[in-house]
């Protein structure tokens, strides 16, 4: 059985100061209730990358996402809200 827990580490800038570039985050793959403010790993919709973000937003099973760097975030307000099946999980803690 594949483990529902994941480690992916942040690559850039776009939620700092909340999470620093190089760091690690382990991400619960399994979390079925996502709220407004919850940190998420989703899959870009126009890259083949995973980005980290906050939840801005959620309306008709989609997240409007949003980095906490707003000058070096490249989110929602470029790309629209994602939908569901975008979510890789939910940020359980860091390291």
């Amino acid at each position: 059985m594949k483990s529902p827990i994941r480690i992916f580490r942040v690559a850039d800038k776009s939620m700092e100061p909340s999470l620093l570039s190089g760091d690690y985050i382990f991400v619960n793959g399994r979390s079925q209730k996502i709220n407004v403010g919850d940190v998420v790993v989703m899959r870009h919709p126009n890259k083949n990358i995973y980005i980290v973000k906050r939840v801005r937003e959620i309306s008709n099973d989609k997240f409007y996402l949003m980095g906490d760097n707003d000058g070096e975030s490249e989110d929602s307000r470029r790309f629209g809200a994602l939908e569901r099946s975008k979510l890789v999980g939910k940020l359980i803690f860091k390291i």
